[in-house]
């Protein structure tokens, strides 16, 4: 295994690590005997789970480490995540196994700003920019990038919801297109969430319970051709703490060149 080296395409991986946050086709085959689908009460409950899971949080940092396999290649990162809902902020400090900082991702609300350190740049600009399109095979929303956060899916917003199979609930919106379609564990965590409209999968798995609050150990990111596989694995994660403002505050160091995206 090699480490992730700070000058191997590190803005890349950011983008990948971000909006990454999410991939696959809309087809699942059931697993096991099959059991009826959900009924409406008990898509309400469901539904009702996710929002309640969502309003217990306004602030959060984790610690951890992401793996990044593709192409044959596996590389190995540090990953400090620092995260508050109103206003939305995110950070993320990633960091090379051996202490070396490769990049600091600052989002408020639809705005991203990145430090590379192995580019010596500075990069400014928005999640929905066509640069960042380019680079990533879906475009990044701040509520999939808070669900990579939070490690527990965030629902979106939706017109009604169905569920035609056993332990699984798609989320439609008003001309019955899916949008997201949830599978479900048997005691009703997420299993998987697949972003129909951006070609993206998430799986989430070693669910933590703190207080009520629950949590994915362990997510894991696949991209549309499955030729991408990012896994987030939580050491250390802390919710509801004070954040000091400063934190969601980033200047490069000087001689950083800027670049707009």
């Amino acid at each position: 295994m090699n480490p992730l080296r700070p000058r191997t395409h590190s803005f890349l991986i950011l983008l990948l690590l971000m909006g990454l946050l999410f991939s696959g086709g809309c087809a699942w085959f059931a697993m096991g005997p099959p059991s009826p689908p959900f009924d409406r009460q008990e898509i309400a409950a469901i539904v009702s789970a996710f929002e309640n899971q969502e309003k217990a949080v306004h602030s959060l940092f984790s610690t951890g480490t992401f793996t990044l396999e593709t192409q044959g290649a596996q590389s190995e990162a540090e990953v400090l995540i620092v995260a508050r809902r109103d206003p939305p902020s995110i950070r993320i400090e990633i960091t090379h196994p051996w202490g070396q900082p490769l990049l600091h991702i600052q989002v408020n609300g639809s705005r991203l700003n990145v430090i590379s350190f192995s580019e010596k740049r500075h990069y400014r600009g928005r999640l929905g920019t066509p640069w960042i399109l380019k680079q990533i095979p879906f475009p990044l929303d701040p509520d999939l990038i808070w669900s990579l956060a939070r490690a527990y899916p965030v629902l979106p917003s939706y017109h009604h919801a169905q569920s035609m199979k056993d332990n699984q609930m798609t989320l439609m919106d008003e001309r019955d297109a899916d949008i997201q379609v949830i599978d479900l564990y048997p005691d009703r965590h997420p299993r998987r969430v697949r972003l129909c409209r951006q070609g993206t999968v998430i799986a989430f798995s070693d669910f933590q319970d703190l207080s009520g609050i629950l949590y994915a150990g362990k997510i894991q990111v696949t991209d549309g051709e499955n030729t991408t596989l990012l896994t987030l694995d939580i050491r250390q994660m802390v919710f509801n703490r004070e954040l000091p403002e400063g934190i969601f505050r980033q200047e490069p160091p000087p001689g950083f060149e800027a670049v707009d995206l």
